[in-house]
Formats: C-alpha cells, structure tokens, sequence
C-alpha cells in the first residue's frame, strides 16, 4: 500500500501516528548502544518499526465509512467465542482446539497461558460494550458478568483489576438500576472467582493471612501479597539509578536483572526459586528500566497528547473516538501490574485501540446514522 502511495501521510491520522511512533523509537534507538543485550534492544526497535507500517494500514481501513461499527460488531463475536471457548474448556476440560485446561482449573482459553486471554478480554471490554450498553443493557449486564467469570478464572489477578477498571468506565452508560446490578454483578464475580479458582483462592487466603502477620513486617507483607513486585521495582529502579538518560537497553530487562538486584537471597535471580523476569511488570516502570527517563518522559507525552486530542477534537469525533479512549485508559492506569508496552503478543492489542482513537479524531469523521 505504501509503495502503491495508497496511504495518505499527509491526513491528520497518520501524522499523528507517526509522530507517536517516533516518540516511542528514539528512546530505543538510543538505548541501544549501550545496550546489556544489543540484539534485544535492535529486535524492539525492528519491531516497532513494522508495527508503525500496520498502523498506517489499520488507519487506512478505519477510514472506510461505517468501519467503527463494523470493527465493534466482530469484535463482540470474537469475544463472544472467546468466552464460549473458555467455558467449554472449564466444563469439558479441554477446549474447542484441544487446549487443556490448567492445572489449578485455568482458564486458558485458545492461548498459551493464563494471562493473555483475561487481559485481552477485559481490555476490549469497553469498546465491545459500548453501542451494545445503549440498547441492550440487560444482555450488556449479563455478558459483562460472564466476561469476568471467565477472565477470572484464568487464574491471573491482574485479569480481575483490569475486569473491575472496564466495568468502571462502562458505569456510566448504564441507567441507574443497572449501575447497582454492574455493583452487585462485580461483587459476585469476584466471590464466584475466589470459590472455584484454586489458584485466586488460594492467592486469597495467602493475602488474608499475610495481612494478620502484617505487623511483623510490613514491606515483606506487602512485597509477598504482590508476588515479590517490590523486589523487581527496586532492582529495576537501580538499573534507572546507574543508567538514568538510556536505561539498560530496551528489551534488555532479564538479561540485565542479576546484575543490578542488590541481595544475594533475590528470589528473581538467576537459579532463584522464581527464574529471572523478563520486564518489570509494570509499564512506566519498565519503560524507565529499559530506556531510562528518556522513554519514560516519551511515554507520558504520548498519553498526554492523546489526551489532548481526544479534549479538543469536536463532539461528533469524541463521541466516536470514547470506546477507544476509555479502553487505552484502563491499560494506561498506572495502579496495576501490565505486561510490557513492547512485547509481540501485547502490543498489538495497543495498536489497534490507538489507530481506532486516531481514525475516529479524524476531521469530517461522524457517527454512523442511528448509531450513539
């Protein structure tokens, strides 16, 4: 398409594409020099690159009238046989492919591991819901309900924060009655979760004791309840500390973690009882882990610009834009535990949520007719 001159460089979309991509390269780009893993920072930044040519190529796409109902539409169905998948494998023990279920009754859906499948449902959940909200409340409501049940059931607590943070900025579409069934729908499903998840159930009752032995020490309680990510967030703020403008390399974070973790009984270290982490599972953390306070900053004036876009684009194009909004929100809270921005199976999702805000801030872009 770009050698055919199909994409327009000069629309607002793609200029502002681009401009978020440079902001996220160069902090790579100078990373790698000084990289602890060159390949790894090279590999990001190759990446990022082919990522910047599919947004130019999404943005294309959504810019053909009628393309945001349509992308909402099928990606309800996905969801939809996403959750079907997941329950067929909870009840049968396997799922429609043959994935088996976890050990601890994980719910993997058709994914390897625990954690993509809850992530990738509860993050689209705000863009999958929001025209259904408006005139299907009830089914709204039930389906939400189900989501998290599943997405729940993976096992992943993060899955449950990002479920709760969704249904949050989803509230507001709902008429009053059903803003108290979201409340009373949320609480059961993390009672519904704790009960037959062995793996959050048992994540419970380790917090609920580690909270009654509080007392004797309060950061190792803390540190325990959240699956040593102190103990990673303070190795990986001496790799900001000794490397503070480049980081220790993009990509770079578990090759560089035993030489900055600063105790010899770091469970994260390598031979330790939990392996090395790859990031930091935290995204502003990460990023200034591994690209410094040049990235860090980089990032902030991404979401920042974002933000003011979304602010001063005309109400038709808001209103188009919210469900891509509210869903780049819930990734963006920084109270909670994310993969790293720059990771092939992640990042993706990111792109896409992006190049639906950026299409739909287009000038001249409205709602479809009878669409909210």
């Amino acid at each position: 398409m770009l050698l055919r001159r199909e994409i327009d460089l000069t629309a607002q979309p793609a200029r502002r594409l681009l401009q978020i991509f440079l902001l996220l390269l160069i902090p790579v780009l100078l990373s790698i020099p000084s990289s602890l893993h060159v390949p790894s920072s090279i590999n990001v930044a190759l990446a990022l690159v082919l990522f910047g040519i599919v947004g130019l190529a999404l943005l294309q796409g959504l810019a053909v009238e009628g393309a945001h109902v349509w992308l909402q539409r099928w990606l309800l169905i996905t969801v939809c046989v996403w959750m079907l998948d997941g329950c067929v494998q909870l009840a049968f023990g396997h799922d429609l492919l043959g994935i088996a279920l976890g050990e601890a009754r994980q719910i993997y859906g058709p994914f390897s591991g625990n954690l993509r499948f809850g992530l990738f449902i509860t993050v689209l959940m705000p863009v999958v819901f929001w025209r259904l909200v408006d005139r299907r409340p009830w089914l709204s409501l039930s389906l939400i309900a189900l989501l998290g049940f599943v997405a729940g059931m993976s096992g992943a607590r993060s899955n449950l924060l990002f479920f709760m943070l969704s249904c949050a900025v989803l509230l507001p579409r709902f008429g009053m009655r059903q803003r108290i069934a979201v409340l009373a729908a949320g609480c059961a499903v993390v009672l519904a979760v704790a009960s037959f998840s062995p793996a959050i159930g048992q994540r419970w009752s380790t917090m609920v004791h580690l909270w009654e032995m509080r007392e004797a020490n309060p950061m190792q309680t803390v540190d325990t309840a959240l699956s040593g990510r102190l103990t990673i967030w303070r190795t990986a703020w001496r790799m900001v500390e000794y490397r503070p403008l480049t980081g220790v390399g993009a990509g770079a974070f578990a090759r560089a973690y035993d030489h900055y973790s600063s105790s010899e009984n770091d469970p994260f270290r390598s031979g330790g009882s939990y392996g090395s982490p790859s990031h930091a599972h935290q995204m502003y953390v990460s990023m200034a882990a591994e690209t410094g306070w040049v990235g860090l900053v980089s990032l902030i004036i991404v979401i920042g610009l974002c933000i003011r876009w979304y602010k001063t684009a005309p109400p038709p194009q808001r209103a188009l834009a919210a469900p891509y909004a509210a869903a780049l929100a819930v990734i963006a809270f920084p109270l909670q535990s994310q993969p790293v921005l720059y990771i092939i199976w992640w990042f993706p999702v990111v792109l896409l949520l992006l190049c639906g805000l950026l299409a739909a801030l287009q000038p001249g872009e409205n709602e479809p007719p009878g669409g909210r």
